[in-house]
């Protein structure tokens, strides 16, 4: 379960410290915390993102990217696992 962490239209709250997101990260942000445990594929955060005419592009894995470099730095890790997609965890969790 994560904790202190929300999303707003172009930020996340960590804890009481606001982190300045792109619409598109704080989107892909929200959307991999609502899946909670379960992995949310690739092609799923395209499709909602995008809808179903999505063209394939690098653009989730791009946001992935920058996700984890500012969210680590908060004790916070963005999972992929393999042929399933994503999750979230915090920093000694359980």
């Amino acid at each position: 379960m994560i904790t202190a962490l929300r999303t707003e239209p172009r930020a996340a709250m960590v804890g009481g410290a606001r982190l300045p997101l792109s619409p598109t990260e704080s989107k892909v942000l929200q959307l991999i915390i609502d899946a909670g445990e379960a992995p949310i594929s690739r092609a799923s955060l395209e499709e909602k993102l995008y809808g179903a005419n999505a063209r394939k592009s690098n653009t989730v894995e791009v946001t992935i990217c920058r996700l984890r470099q500012k969210l680590g730095q908060h004790g916070y890790r963005i999972n992929a696992t393999r042929n399933r997609g994503y999750t979230i965890s915090q920093d000694g969790a359980a």
